[in-house]
């Protein structure tokens, strides 16, 4: 299956198509742009059969969105291996995997394999993101814009974004690391419009859905740590216990700027002193693990930023005495 979509991509366009030989830049609003598409994207009929690449290969999904008495009510459905299925009703996220129980989750949209900087908010994001309007192509014969967004700081993952002109649906969304290397990839191969999408969709109005996961809200932790330095616009999203062994726990934060999310580990190494040869680094896609030994504690970083802002957070973690 994957040679016929490597294929594909061959017949549709190179993987790593040089901005360079893109037209000049074009006028206009950029950031009108950016919000026009999502919402489109979150307020149009359509179906989107398209690809996603990343470090563990080649996804098929076709994707149907539309809104019914203003709720989005949308499928996504992975074209191959096990037939996963998503299905958005309002604000309830279903998924359904042959040999797993089904379940829901509450989300305002499904967020598998559809980049997540479509369903952002540009004025936002345009405190540490810059939007750079890189002119024209052409996406499978369909005229495009292309849209820069790049860190301002340095310290995120860069998008460059392809934009039908006419529709405003996002064709090709790929994530670029600090070299400019392509680390994931959306690519759109068919756009469909046709009345029979939102017929399609309409027979999900009576499916009967799997029951909601219901999360019990947590007592608040206190922790004898604290990250001081965050990249701006993230911002803590919970905290979590987790044991590792009859004895021993390790404790986390997570935190997310809507974009990208990371969390910090943090438990006992039984190292009294810093140990440098004990400094970790692994990437593998868009994710960076780092571990690094502080004050007799080992803390580890998991997620989606560059080695470089990921090293700088684990150093800005500092310690208090209870």
């Amino acid at each position: 299956m994957k040679k016929s979509w490597l294929s594909t991509l061959l017949l549709v366009g190179s993987l790593s198509m040089p901005i360079q030989a893109l037209a000049q830049p074009q006028t206009g609003s950029v950031e009108a742009l950016l919000q026009k598409m999502g919402q489109t994207s979150q307020s149009s009929t359509y179906e989107l059969s398209f690809i996603n690449i990343n470090s563990q290969g080649i996804v098929p999904i076709r994707y149907r969105h539309t809104l019914i008495d203003g709720k989005p009510l949308a499928q996504l459905m992975q074209m191959d291996s096990t037939r996963r299925e998503i299905v958005q009703r309002g604000d309830e996220i279903s998924y359904f995997e042959p040999g797993l129980d089904a379940f829901s989750l509450r989300n305002d949209h499904i967020v598998d394999y559809i980049p997540s900087i479509i369903y952002q908010d540009f004025n936002e994001l345009s405190g540490y993101y810059n939007f750079i309007d890189a002119g024209r192509t052409h996406i499978g014969d369909i005229p495009s814009r292309v849209v820069r967004v790049l860190s301002k700081n340095n310290d995120r993952y860069d998008y460059v974004l392809f934009i039908d002109e006419e529709r405003y649906l996002p064709l090709r969304v790929d994530l670029l690391d600090k070299n400019n290397d392509i680390i994931e990839q959306f690519r759109v191969i068919t756009v469909n419009e046709g009345s029979e999408v939102g017929a399609e969709l309409n027979s999900l109005r009576t499916v009967n859905m799997p029951p909601l996961l219901l999360v019990p809200k947590a007592k608040p932790l206190v922790y004898n740590w604290s990250v001081s330095q965050l990249p701006e616009g993230f911002k803590e999203v919970k905290r979590s216990n987790h044991q590792i062994s009859e004895t021993e726990f390790s404790q986390s934060i997570l935190f997310s700027d809507g974009l990208f999310d990371f969390s910090i580990y943090v438990n006992k190494s039984g190292q009294q002193v810093n140990s440098p040869e004990r400094d970790k680094m692994l990437r593998y896609g868009r994710n960076t693990i780092y571990t690094y030994d502080k004050e007799g504690n080992e803390i580890t970083f998991i997620g989606q930023l560059p080695f470089s802002t990921a090293q700088a957070i684990v150093n800005s973690v500092v310690f208090t005495k209870k």
